[in-house]
């Protein structure tokens, strides 16, 4: 006996052990991209945005006031309190560099003129020459004495020799209306904060985000502000947390309802604690192993937690429906049922791993993540429930019986279910004939949290600043700085092609910003000459009336050309300015070369626009454009991944059923449930997407258990419908009941893509359920007829 206990007592603290290290592995990646096919041109461009450009470290705090001196002093006063909090925030910036510091976009003004060609740099010489330079300042001052714009006025004053009038297009250090900091009114201002270290994981960046949040809403005086945050540390925070929210809620309510479904059919507790306590074990032993053994957990993966339990609860039904009955062994009881949980739980199981042949990592991961919860469920239930459940007929007094036994021997019930079911497939398969099939949505939003306040920060900022929902992204990458100007030339020249054929419109090119380094070369010592000369440039510029503070920016830039006589080629600027504008432009470190640009397609011409500029490093990339590519090559995938699960059930059938009249009745069955699916979205005006089309295969790989089921009890009652549909209603009523609970409770996820894949499963469950009980039995009488008993 004390042996025993030992034992019990090791396996136990190895459980333990196994659990904790499992969990301590787990964390929940929320990249979307991670769950689309990573071959897809859209994919592979997203990708590389999100991972250069998205700033996973950049926090965007806005501030919305009742009038511009409000906003723009808040805004100033929040980014100096961010500042000297130095262990929280690296930098806060409210305004751009040189609109407080003109002479900082001198090192970025002279690597500008050092890439332009050989005919700007010869122009610029020409206007600081002795013979045309008083005549440059003197055209200089009539236009700033006529000008009737501030901002000409100013630029004009920084630049009085205009050097760098060729690049007005890039922005002179002038407060222009409209930028990235602040609306055209000045009533709505934005501030970029850093923060002070890398994050490890969501639940650091959720700690940070709510730090600073309680600094800011701290700081913040009066009424008539209000503050938003968004950015990707706040939607990485957002979405993390609501996952983890997702999957712990969904896990108990499924439990819960579970445990309120099996006492209202059996009103027995001893046996409901022990089954809830199996769906614990079970839960935890299978997120532990994915943790073990997978690399992350998805979106879709954390999400399916909940589905685990439905599933194992069937055989958790299945194993103390048959224990009623049973009079043998604990033993016995275990090889009677595992005869038929071995063909349901092997069918799903491998319908789940069968997901990895899938291009689509988020179905391969959502295989593998149920797959092992099936087979864990398996091992528990039968290992651990099925003993203790034949103990339960033993100790007790009490009628073992459920309370629906009656129910589902009753003729009437069969006869009612029978036309209930006709009718509401006549009704769903009319909907998918005369109304039509379902639409399709593969937007970005279905991704997203059902309620998002980053979302809706980022929204008003669409609103207030620059809207570029409608705009390309042009990624052009190369394994160094030369391949990535040659792409850039080549890239130019469609672009401008597209721009002459009315394919393109506004077009924000990277090129000008990528340094070339046979043009710095040839205008380094041009500019150094330029250099030599700045006494004789600074007096003339006295002599025609302009002060000391006008001559500073073009002093500072012709200072830089010899700071960079010996630099290494090609030259990158390095200063904070210089940084500032080209982080969202340009990488160009540890081997990763890339530019980004800016193009707005013509409406209606977007996929000809795309079509001409992808190639080899190149992408033409958007969410809408991926929403346009998923929706092309999605349903392909889906039905060529559900042709060959339903392959292999059928091939695993074959050996259990041995019979071809069997296999039809399967195959038909699993046709008209996902026809009557699609019609039932179609009244409910629900749409495929990426998560509803994942739904089909699940319900390849779950509701066939059903049918499965009563295919076996058929052939063993040797063809008797009655009989076969009295042993099997209570089980079937009830894994389909916590089935699709467990998927329903996923209808109220905070993830809009995982609450439809709920609704959608949990919708095509019952439907299963109801044709598997009440139609397949009389279409075995029917097709197959009576068979010799196997029982």
């Amino acid at each position: 006996m004390k042996r025993n206990k030992l034992v019990w007592l090791l396996i136990l603290l190895l459980g333990v052990v196994y659990v904790a290290a499992g969990l301590s592995r787990i964390s929940f990646n929320i990249d979307i991209l991670r769950l689309l096919p990573t071959h897809l041109p859209q994919v592979k461009g997203l990708s590389l945005f999100l991972k250069n450009f998205a700033q996973q470290d950049e926090l965007i705090v806005t501030v919305d006031a009742l009038d511009a001196e409000l906003a723009k002093s808040t805004a100033v006063r929040l980014a100096g309190m961010l500042r000297s909090h130095k262990e929280l925030v690296k930098n806060a910036v409210e305004e751009s560099p040189w609109e407080s510091n003109p002479a900082s976009m001198s090192e970025f003004l002279t690597f500008l003129i050092l890439n332009q060609p050989q005919e700007g740099m010869r122009e610029i010489k020409q206007r600081l020459s002795p013979q045309q330079a008083a005549a440059t300042l003197q055209k200089t001052m009539e236009d700033i004495q006529s000008s009737e714009s501030p901002a000409e006025i100013l630029a004009m004053g920084y630049d009085p020799y205009r050097i760098f009038s060729s690049f007005s297009a890039m922005g002179l250090p002038v407060e222009s209306a409209g930028s990235e900091f602040s609306s055209t009114d000045g009533k709505f201002r934005v501030i970029y904060v850093r923060a002070a270290k890398t994050f490890g994981n969501y639940k650091e960046t959720d700690a940070w985000i709510h730090e600073i949040k309680s600094l800011c809403d701290k700081s913040v005086e009066g009424k008539g502000i209000s503050l938003g945050y968004t950015g990707e540390p706040a939607f990485v925070a957002e979405i993390s947390t609501g996952m983890q929210g997702d999957m712990v809620s969904s896990a108990f309510i499924t439990i819960g309802l579970i445990s309120l479904i099996f006492w209202l059919c059996y009103g027995r507790f001893t046996p409901l604690f022990w089954l809830v306590l199996m769906l614990h074990v079970i839960f935890l032993l299978s997120l532990a192993t994915a943790g073990l053994f997978l690399n992350e957990l998805t979106v879709v993966g954390a999400g399916f937690a909940s589905v685990m339990i439905g599933l194992s609860v069937d055989y958790g039904y299945f194993i103390y429906q048959r224990s009623l009955t049973h009079h043998g062994t604990a033993r016995s009881l275990q090889r009677e049922c595992l005869r038929n949980i071995a063909w349901t739980s092997g069918t799903t199981a491998a319908a789940f791993f069968a997901l990895n042949l899938s291009s689509l990592p988020g179905l391969s991961q959502l295989g593998n993540m149920v797959g092992l919860g099936v087979c864990v469920g398996v091992i528990v239930m039968l290992g651990l429930f099925a003993p203790l459940a034949s103990s339960f007929r033993k100790t007790s007094a009490a009628p073992m019986g459920s309370r629906l036994d009656s129910l589902f021997a009753s003729g009437r019930l069969a006869r009612v279910g029978e036309l209930v079911t006709m009718a509401m497939v006549l009704l769903l398969l009319g909907a998918l004939v005369v109304i039509g099939p379902p639409g399709s949505d593969f937007s970005a939003s279905t991704f997203r949290p059902r309620k998002s306040e980053s979302q809706a920060a980022l929204e008003k900022m669409y609103s207030r600043l620059q809207d570029d929902r409608g705009m390309l992204s042009l990624l052009v990458s190369g394994k160094d700085d030369g391949e990535v100007l040659q792409r850039l030339r080549n890239v130019q020249c469609i672009l401008d092609e597209a721009a002459r054929k009315g394919s393109a419109g506004h077009i924000l090119s990277p090129l000008p910003l990528w340094p070339d380094a046979e043009r710095q070369k040839a205008n380094l010592p041009l500019l150094c000459a330029l250099s030599q000369e700045l006494p004789r440039l600074k007096s003339t510029l006295k002599q025609q009336g302009f002060t000391d503070d006008a001559f500073m920016l073009t002093e500072s830039v012709l200072g830089h050309a010899n700071v960079w006589t010996n630099s290494p080629s090609p030259i990158w600027p390095s200063t904070s300015a210089s940084e500032w504008i080209l982080r969202r432009v340009a990488r160009h470190q540890d081997g990763n070369h890339l530019a980004l640009g800016v193009v707005e397609p013509t409406p209606g011409r977007e996929e000809e626009l795309i079509r001409s500029l992808q190639g080899e490093g190149v992408y033409l990339v958007s969410w809408g454009s991926l929403g346009a590519e998923l929706k092309q090559t999605l349903p392909r995938e889906t039905i060529r991944v559900a042709a060959g699960l339903l392959a292999g059930l059928l091939l695993i059938l074959a050996f259990a059923l041995r019979n071809v009249r069997a296999l039809l009745l399967f195959v038909l069955t699993t046709t008209l449930v996902l026809a009557c699916l699609a019609g039932a979205m179609t009244l409910l005006g629900m749409k495929w997407g990426f998560f509803n089309l994942a739904a089909v295969l699940l319900l390849l790989g779950t509701g066939t258990d059903y049918s499965i089921l009563m295919l076996l009890a058929f052939q063993r009652n040797g063809g008797d419908a009655a009989k076969a549909r009295r042993e099997l209603g209570v089980v079937i009523f009830l894994c389909c009941l916590s089935a699709a609970t467990g998927f329903g409770t996923l209808a109220w996820a905070g993830n809009m893509g995982l609450a439809t894949l709920g609704k959608t499963c949990a919708l095509g469950l019952v439907i299963d359920g109801l044709i598997s009980l009440f139609l397949l039995p009389r279409a075995c009488s029917f097709f197959w007829g009576k068979r010799p008993s196997a029982a």
